[in-house]
């Protein structure tokens, strides 16, 4: 029998904030959004007294956290990123078939374990992660991946683990589930689905006028429909069925300057173009944008886009740059206050699977340069060299007064025990 697991951190970014600062357990904690602006991560504590409104605006709640003593974080992503591939190195050792669904999910698949206690596998699996990062992790099992979503719910308000292997425990599940907590069912889809008196898990499974699904929530529902029915329809994707990559930031100040935007593009093209090679990957275009602040009201407003195709893959951070300030050249207006900016590698494939092509003219990449200097970032802390690019005031920075150290990745960030 095939099992599908799906492992999910409790309030990741909280908690990998709660890893290295342990006398924060047992206290409300929040994390902010790029420039400190919006709430974006809460751990239980931090919801039992008010708190939990996703991207509810850091102003609006400050009294609260006043009042309360809320320990508060920016985002602290370089963490999050390096915390992330440590669980997800760890559940490669429980499972050859793994899909990174998000930085804090992962789906797992069981093939053969038949004989197995898959409950006590479960709690192995959530003591390791414990045990090796200080993560608590929820994990739950059933027969298909949208079954394993709801055992998943279902662990995190009991032990941590949670196992659905027959339809009479499947069903008991399904029964107190709300229909528009299911994984991929949206609150447009959920409205449709309460206009024909379904609001739980287990009346949507149950639904037999599969036309009206079919019509109503399109190839995607009725697929759903069967997971719920222990069918599975969804399997687990390989890392090279990834499609793009990216990076994007608003700024932390206002930027008004073609030598500004052209340094934060310089930026997130290395950060792109790092990601790239360390999923051993290549990219075929590069798409980059600009765009001013659209909440301003009375300013006036522009967004454009670009993008530029390689004739063979890379994954080399200055031919990315260069395309990107490319871009740049075509779509910059001046006269603008821009906000945001960002860059997407696109059409990916594993850099094994490369062709070159004999009539390309353009440099090739410089795969020794950069791995010397992934190596020596990876050393040393992340930037320890980039391009001058990238600048280096850097005035456009995203704001993060409440950023934590960079414990993992930085040796003059590390933690000190005194």
């Amino acid at each position: 029998m095939k099992l599908f697991g799906l492992v999910d951190c409790n309030s990741f970014y909280c908690s990998c904030e709660r890893v290295f600062r342990p006398e924060l357990r047992g206290r409300p904690v929040i994390v902010l959004s790029n420039n400190d602006g919006c709430a974006i991560a809460f751990t239980k504590e931090a919801k039992e007294i008010g708190l939990g409104l996703m991207c509810e605006p850091y102003f609006k709640i400050q009294d609260k956290i006043k009042k309360h003593n809320v320990a508060v974080f920016s985002s602290n992503y370089t963490l999050y990123d390096n915390m992330s591939r440590r669980v997800m190195s760890i559940l490669r050792d429980f499972t050859p078939r793994l899909e990174i669904y998000s930085v804090d999910e992962a789906f797992l698949e069981f093939d053969g374990f038949d004989d197995w206690d898959l409950e006590e596998y479960g709690k192995k699996i959530r003591s390791e992660i414990l045990h090796q990062t200080g993560l608590p992790v929820g994990i739950g099992l059933s027969l298909t991946k949208v079954l394993s979503k709801v055992a998943n719910k279902i662990a995190k308000k009991r032990t941590g683990v949670f196992v659905m292997k027959n339809e009479v425990e499947i069903d008991q599940a399904l029964r107190s589930f709300p229909v528009e907590d299911i994984w991929g069912i949206g609150r447009a889809s959920a409205t449709k689905l309460h206009m024909l008196g379904i609001k739980t898990a287990y009346e949507f499974k149950v639904y037999r006028d599969e036309k009206m699904i079919q019509r109503l929530l399109t190839k995607t529902g009725r697929e759903i429909q069967e997971e719920l029915r222990g069918v599975s329809c969804l399997s687990v994707e390989a890392p090279q069925d990834k499609k793009n990559t990216g990076a994007s930031r608003s700024f932390g100040a206002s930027v008004y300057t073609k030598k500004e935007l052209a340094e934060a593009l310089a930026e997130f093209s290395s950060l792109a173009a790092e990601k790239l090679r360390r999923q051993k990957s290549v990219c075929f275009s590069l798409s980059a944008f600009i765009q001013t602040n659209f909440f301003k009201d009375g300013n006036p407003q522009y967004y454009n886009s670009g993008s530029f195709n390689f004739a063979t893959g890379t994954s080399d951070t200055l031919r990315l740059i260069k395309a990107a300030h490319q871009i740049l050249d075509q779509i910059y207006r001046p006269g603008f206050e821009y906000k945001k900016a960002g860059v997407l590698l696109n059409h990916l494939i594993p850099q094994n699977q490369n062709q070159l092509d004999l009539f390309d003219e353009h440099e090739g990449d410089r795969e020794d340069l950069n791995q010397v200097i992934d190596l020596i970032n990876k050393k040393f802390g992340a930037r320890t060299i980039q391009s001058a690019a990238c600048g280096i005031g850097q005035n456009w920075k995203t704001v993060a007064n409440y950023r934590s150290a960079k414990y993992t990745t930085s040796w003059d960030e590390i933690l000190r025990i005194k």
